[in-house]
Protein backbone atom coordinates (compact mmCIF):
# COMPACT_ATOMS: atom_id res chain seq x y z
CA UNK A 1 0.00 0.00 0.00
CA UNK A 2 1.50 3.14 -0.45
CA UNK A 3 0.41 5.58 1.92
CA UNK A 4 1.11 9.54 3.09
CA UNK A 5 0.92 9.98 7.32
CA UNK A 6 -0.56 6.90 7.44
CA UNK A 7 -3.75 7.18 5.01
CA UNK A 8 -4.17 5.10 1.69
CA UNK A 9 -3.80 7.11 -1.13
CA UNK A 10 -7.30 6.43 -3.17
CA UNK A 11 -7.17 6.22 -6.67
CA UNK A 12 -9.96 7.31 -9.26
CA UNK A 13 -11.12 4.95 -12.70
CA UNK A 14 -13.09 6.90 -14.61
CA UNK A 15 -14.13 4.65 -17.81
CA UNK A 16 -17.03 3.77 -19.71
CA UNK A 17 -16.01 0.69 -20.48
CA UNK A 18 -16.14 -1.95 -17.89
CA UNK A 19 -13.51 -4.29 -19.43
CA UNK A 20 -11.29 -1.51 -19.53
CA UNK A 21 -11.95 -0.98 -15.49
CA UNK A 22 -11.14 -4.13 -15.15
CA UNK A 23 -7.75 -4.42 -16.82
CA UNK A 24 -6.67 -1.24 -15.39
CA UNK A 25 -7.89 -2.67 -11.55
CA UNK A 26 -6.11 -6.07 -12.59
CA UNK A 27 -3.00 -3.80 -13.53
CA UNK A 28 -2.97 -2.07 -9.83
CA UNK A 29 -3.68 -5.54 -8.10
CA UNK A 30 0.26 -6.06 -9.65
CA UNK A 31 1.65 -3.32 -8.85
CA UNK A 32 1.53 -4.79 -5.03
CA UNK A 33 -0.06 -1.96 -3.44
CA UNK A 34 -3.74 -2.24 -1.42
CA UNK A 35 -4.79 1.54 -2.71
CA UNK A 36 -8.62 1.82 -2.80
CA UNK A 37 -9.67 2.04 -6.12
CA UNK A 38 -13.09 3.96 -6.50
CA UNK A 39 -14.70 3.64 -10.34
CA UNK A 40 -16.69 6.62 -12.23
CA UNK A 41 -18.32 5.53 -15.59
CA UNK A 42 -18.69 9.01 -17.34
CA UNK A 43 -16.89 13.00 -16.22
CA UNK A 44 -20.22 13.77 -14.45
CA UNK A 45 -20.29 10.77 -11.85
CA UNK A 46 -16.58 11.21 -11.29
CA UNK A 47 -17.07 14.89 -10.52
CA UNK A 48 -19.96 14.05 -8.35
CA UNK A 49 -17.62 11.91 -6.62
CA UNK A 50 -14.72 14.24 -6.16
CA UNK A 51 -17.64 17.00 -4.65
CA UNK A 52 -18.66 13.92 -2.20
CA UNK A 53 -22.07 14.30 -3.88
CA UNK A 54 -24.47 11.44 -4.29
CA UNK A 55 -22.09 7.89 -4.77
CA UNK A 56 -18.77 9.68 -3.98
CA UNK A 57 -20.18 10.25 -0.17
CA UNK A 58 -17.41 8.97 2.40
CA UNK A 59 -15.04 8.62 -0.62
CA UNK A 60 -11.18 9.89 0.43
CA UNK A 61 -9.58 12.81 -1.97
CA UNK A 62 -7.95 10.68 -4.73
CA UNK A 63 -4.04 10.39 -5.05
CA UNK A 64 -4.34 9.69 -8.93
CA UNK A 65 -6.67 9.76 -11.12
CA UNK A 66 -6.88 7.45 -14.66
CA UNK A 67 -9.83 9.23 -17.06
CA UNK A 68 -10.88 8.63 -20.56
CA UNK A 69 -11.30 10.74 -23.37
CA UNK A 70 -14.40 9.28 -25.53
CA UNK A 71 -17.51 8.60 -23.04
CA UNK A 72 -20.97 9.09 -23.03
CA UNK A 73 -22.42 12.30 -21.16
CA UNK A 74 -19.46 14.18 -19.85
CA UNK A 75 -15.91 13.57 -21.87
CA UNK A 76 -12.76 13.40 -20.07
CA UNK A 77 -11.59 16.72 -21.71
CA UNK A 78 -14.27 18.50 -19.75
CA UNK A 79 -14.37 16.57 -16.77
CA UNK A 80 -10.10 17.46 -17.07
CA UNK A 81 -11.23 20.74 -17.10
CA UNK A 82 -13.11 21.32 -14.31
CA UNK A 83 -10.70 19.17 -12.24
CA UNK A 84 -8.36 21.49 -13.29
CA UNK A 85 -10.19 24.82 -12.67
CA UNK A 86 -11.23 23.51 -8.84
CA UNK A 87 -8.59 24.97 -6.70
CA UNK A 88 -9.49 21.99 -3.77
CA UNK A 89 -8.82 19.29 -6.78
CA UNK A 90 -6.27 20.83 -9.37
CA UNK A 91 -2.89 19.38 -8.21
CA UNK A 92 -4.45 15.90 -8.26
CA UNK A 93 -2.52 14.01 -10.94
CA UNK A 94 -4.90 13.59 -13.57
CA UNK A 95 -3.58 10.41 -16.55
CA UNK A 96 -5.27 10.54 -19.62
CA UNK A 97 -5.89 6.86 -20.16
CA UNK A 98 -7.87 6.45 -23.55
CA UNK A 99 -7.84 4.45 -26.85
CA UNK A 100 -7.80 7.89 -28.37
CA UNK A 101 -4.35 8.42 -30.53
CA UNK A 102 -4.94 11.95 -31.67
CA UNK A 103 -2.09 14.42 -31.93
CA UNK A 104 -5.40 17.39 -31.35
CA UNK A 105 -6.66 15.30 -28.14
CA UNK A 106 -3.05 14.81 -26.83
CA UNK A 107 -2.35 18.91 -27.33
CA UNK A 108 -5.84 19.49 -26.33
CA UNK A 109 -5.49 17.23 -22.78
CA UNK A 110 -1.69 18.92 -22.20
CA UNK A 111 -3.42 22.28 -22.50
CA UNK A 112 -6.42 21.81 -20.28
CA UNK A 113 -3.92 20.60 -17.79
CA UNK A 114 -3.11 16.73 -17.91
CA UNK A 115 -0.24 15.31 -15.90
CA UNK A 116 0.17 12.78 -18.29
CA UNK A 117 -1.46 10.55 -21.64
CA UNK A 118 -0.92 6.94 -21.67
CA UNK A 119 -2.46 5.43 -24.82
CA UNK A 120 -4.65 1.71 -24.18
CA UNK A 121 -2.51 -0.58 -26.16
CA UNK A 122 -5.26 -3.16 -27.89
CA UNK A 123 -3.11 -5.64 -26.43
CA UNK A 124 -3.72 -6.53 -22.98
CA UNK A 125 -0.87 -8.11 -21.58
CA UNK A 126 1.11 -4.25 -23.30
CA UNK A 127 -1.86 -2.71 -21.63
CA UNK A 128 -1.52 -4.23 -18.24
CA UNK A 129 2.17 -3.16 -18.28
CA UNK A 130 1.32 0.05 -19.05
CA UNK A 131 -0.60 1.26 -16.19
CA UNK A 132 1.84 -0.97 -13.89
CA UNK A 133 4.24 1.63 -14.99
CA UNK A 134 1.96 4.99 -14.92
CA UNK A 135 0.76 3.80 -11.24
CA UNK A 136 4.16 2.91 -10.09
CA UNK A 137 5.15 6.76 -11.60
CA UNK A 138 2.14 8.19 -9.98
CA UNK A 139 2.28 6.62 -6.50
CA UNK A 140 5.73 5.98 -5.44
CA UNK A 141 8.71 7.56 -7.85
CA UNK A 142 6.62 11.11 -8.47
CA UNK A 143 7.39 13.32 -5.95
CA UNK A 144 4.94 15.98 -4.56
CA UNK A 145 5.50 19.20 -2.22
CA UNK A 146 3.46 17.13 0.64
CA UNK A 147 4.23 13.56 0.18
CA UNK A 148 7.76 13.33 -0.59
CA UNK A 149 11.02 11.44 0.72
CA UNK A 150 12.63 13.03 4.19
CA UNK A 151 15.86 14.83 3.05
CA UNK A 152 17.94 12.63 5.09
CA UNK A 153 16.99 9.75 2.98
CA UNK A 154 18.02 11.61 -0.40
CA UNK A 155 21.38 11.64 -1.88
CA UNK A 156 23.21 14.62 -2.69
Amino acid sequence: MVAFNDQSLTILLVDDDDDCRMLVRDAIAECKVSNSVYEARDGQEALEMLKHVGHGEGMPRPGLIYLDIEMPGMDGQTALKHIKADPKLRDIPVVMMTGVSDEAQMKAAAANGANSYTIKPANAEQFLRTVLASTNYWLTIHQYPDRHLPSGECRR
